[in-house]
């Protein structure tokens, strides 16, 4: 039996992203009909060939305001975080897990490691490409395997939190609030449930970065 073609997270990923997109155009504006009817077998395979191609576009805005914006810019990048020698009290309340440093030990061994291998500036996105790039990395496959499940975990995590996000907001914008409505519960639960896939994408992010930087302090 040949192995799935694809990573479930990201094939998966996409075309959830998709159906959500494609079901809140269905409760904005009334298409396309993506529940309410029985979908002939043509019709389906149509569904989730236009939702996966919704979830591929939608993943570029996602990036760009879920990790370079929100994340990187307002809470800081995995490497700036797990090489910190002091976290920020509040956001360290609100996101406890992303900011959790390594110990002063391991960090020492990074920085001395990576300027041993010819870095000037050991931190920040520098830091990052320098280990990521090193061939004790890139030639280790049992790395590359956990960290292509993190990649595809978090990215599954980004795309499916900025489609929620978006959805909610314009549902509750566009029409009167009403509690008992729901379409209103529909749009209270896209917020809840993107703030819910935030924290799980937090989670894979710097887990990414976590690898990667364990396998190089380890490294003799």
């Amino acid at each position: 039996m040949k192995e799935f073609p694809f990573d479930p997270y990201d094939f998966f990923g996409y075309i959830a992203t998709g159906l959500l997109v494609l079901f809140a155009c269905q409760l904005l504006i009334g298409t396309p009909t993506v529940t309410g009817i029985e979908h002939k077998p043509f019709d389906a395979v149509v569904l989730l060939i236009a939702a996966y191609v919704v979830g591929q576009v939608v993943d570029t805005p996602a990036k760009a305001f879920i990790e370079d914006l929100l994340t990187r810019r307002l809470l800081g990048s995995p490497t700036d975080n797990l090489m910190a020698t002091k976290p920020p009290r509040l956001r360290s309340l609100l996101f406890p897990g992303y900011y959790i440093p390594l110990q002063d030990n391991i960090q020492d061994s990074i920085r001395k490691k990576a300027t041993a291998e010819g870095l000037s500036e050991p931190k920040g996105e520098k830091l990052f490409l320098h280990i990521r790039f090193r061939d004790y990395i890139t030639s280790n496959d049992k790395l590359a395997a956990r960290l292509s499940i993190f990649l595809n975990r978090y990215a599954f995590n980004r795309t499916l939190c900025f489609a929620s996000l978006a959805a909610g907001i314009a549902i509750l914008v566009t029409r009167p609030f009403n509690a008992s409505d729901d379409v209103t519960r529909y749009g209270m639960f896209a917020i809840a449930l993107a703030i819910a896939l935030f924290y799980r994408y937090l989670k894979f992010y710097r887990q990414y970065s976590y690898e990667l930087f364990n396998t190089c302090q380890g490294r003799q």
